[in-house]
């Protein structure tokens, strides 16, 4: 009898060959992606922080010390960064939000006037400070030198004549304005020849208030600076001849101060600020970063700084960032006026027939 035949079995198949890379691939991403947001966010938590530091008022931070202030300012600049990047976002997403971009915000309202000053000053004092919105007319303006080289004189024989210390070094200098480096820490610079004399420096730095104008930016396009036998005047000195302003901020004797020749020559137009580095110069307190263009003034002076960036901003009407007006809000309070800034601001009132009101009327800001 024929054998049947034995049914086949079917065979088993082969497992599908599967990549021993793609779990492994899936497993880095994954990983990678639980990093990622980690990371971001952690960086999320860290600007939280930082936005919220920046919100602590001057009253808080007047006493901490000069690296703490430095870290406070970061967190002014990362907290407007990020607004500003937001605000970029929302215009670029769809243009609906109306333009927003220099919008900043708000301060801390500044605390009342001390007990210690008079009904009558808080009265003559009004708050919040704002600058002017229209620059004032040269009648209104100081009745300053019509000229830096008589502005100079000035500063020279009648405010400094028996107090002949430079502003940032605390160098002393003789009648012929010669500095005496050794006896402040700079010695080592007596054989650079700015160093060796005094100049005007301006604390308000004259190119800040004058590259806005057309007199300094074109002086060709004015007549009455262009020379008779040929060239122009330079900015500077054109907007000194053509707008009454400019002459009169730029010859005010309440942002002059004598400075080591080298010193004003390195501050350059800078503006103030903390730096974390900078360039320093023997036993100077001051900082000089010119890659941030940033200077750091001595702590002993960063009271009379912030006193005259604000009266320049009363009087003149140039505007300041609101980061500026809290970094010199606590610098104002941390450096009251001492017995020579008082002095002074006397002196250069009774020729100038104004004073600086943050030294007359002081107040913690």
């Amino acid at each position: 009898m024929p054998r049947r035949p034995t049914p086949s079995r079917p065979s088993a198949r082969a497992p599908k060959r599967t990549s021993a890379r793609a779990p492994a691939r899936t497993g880095t991403l994954q990983t990678l992606g639980r990093r990622t947001l980690a990371g971001l966010r952690n960086l999320g938590i860290g600007l939280a922080m930082a936005s919220a530091v920046s919100y602590l008022p001057a009253s808080v931070t007047a006493d901490w010390s000069a690296h703490a202030q430095r870290g406070v300012a970061i967190t002014h600049d990362i907290r407007v960064l990020l607004g500003d990047v937001g605000i970029d976002a929302m215009n670029a997403a769809g243009g609906v939000l109306p333009d927003l971009r220099g919008v900043r915000l708000p301060i801390p309202a500044a605390p009342p006037l001390p007990a210690t000053v008079s009904a009558e000053k808080r009265e003559s004092w009004p708050e919040p400070f704002t600058p002017p919105t229209e620059l004032p007319q040269a009648a209104q303006l100081p009745n300053v030198a019509s000229s830096f080289s008589a502005a100079k004189r000035v500063l020279y024989e009648r405010v400094y004549t028996d107090h002949r210390i430079t502003f940032y070094c605390g160098c002393g200098y003789g009648q012929q304005k010669q500095t005496a480096l050794e006896g402040c820490g700079l010695g080592f610079m007596a054989a650079n020849k700015r160093a060796q004399r005094v100049e005007a420096e301006h604390i308000f730095p004259a190119a800040q208030f004058g590259q806005s104008l057309a007199c300094w930016r074109a002086p060709g396009t004015f007549p009455q600076c262009l020379k008779t036998g040929g060239g122009q005047l330079s900015g500077r000195a054109c907007c000194e001849k053509v707008d009454p302003t400019f002459a009169t901020a730029h010859n005010d004797l309440q942002n002059l101060v004598p400075a080591v020749g080298a010193i004003n020559g390195k501050r350059s137009d800078f503006n103030w600020g903390m730096v974390s580095g900078g360039e320093r110069f023997g036993d100077c307190a001051i900082r000089i970063d010119a890659s941030t263009r940033r200077v750091e003034p001595p702590s002993a002076v960063r009271g009379d700084v912030a006193r005259t960036m604000l009266y320049m901003r009363d009087t003149y009407g140039f505007r300041l960032s609101r980061q500026d007006e809290q970094l010199y809000a606590a610098w104002n309070n941390a450096d009251p006026p001492d017995t020579w800034e008082i002095d002074r601001n006397h002196r250069i009132s009774q020729i100038q027939g104004r004073g600086n009101r943050y030294v007359e009327e002081y107040k913690r800001l």
